[in-house]
């Protein structure tokens, strides 16, 4: 009879031990989401408006003008990013066989609103 109460003491104190820390977890989650929201916030009010670009017309498939597809992907992501970074795209590399893993997370990167 001992030994079971000795058994269930065990077990009881390895489960408040446990949900204890899914409750610290749920907290340090939800207070990083909360600072994370308020930067994202401050970052979107100080945010220069936008600046009107001309549109972009799509070239035709059979074209390898690597140039171009450079320039224009230069230009794109420097529409994107905060005025006064430099940068330069050097080399663009296709990628064809990506796994569906690689494309979801791919699509909810640039189809995220930041």
């Amino acid at each position: 009879m001992d030994r079971l109460l000795n058994s269930l003491l065990v077990m009881v104190v390895g489960m408040l031990v446990v949900f204890f820390g899914l409750i610290v977890l749920i907290g340090l989650i939800k207070l990083i989401t909360i600072l994370t929201t308020e930067k994202k916030k401050a970052k979107v009010a100080e945010a220069p408006a936008p600046v009107a670009v001309a549109p972009v017309t799509a070239a035709p498939a059979a074209a390898k003008d690597d140039d171009a597809l450079i320039a224009v992907i230069t230009a794109a992501v420097s529409c994107m990013m905060e005025e006064g970074t430099a940068f330069t795209v050097r080399h663009v590399r296709r990628i064809s066989n990506a796994p569906a893993w690689q494309k979801a997370g791919r699509e909810e990167q640039i189809y995220s609103r930041f």
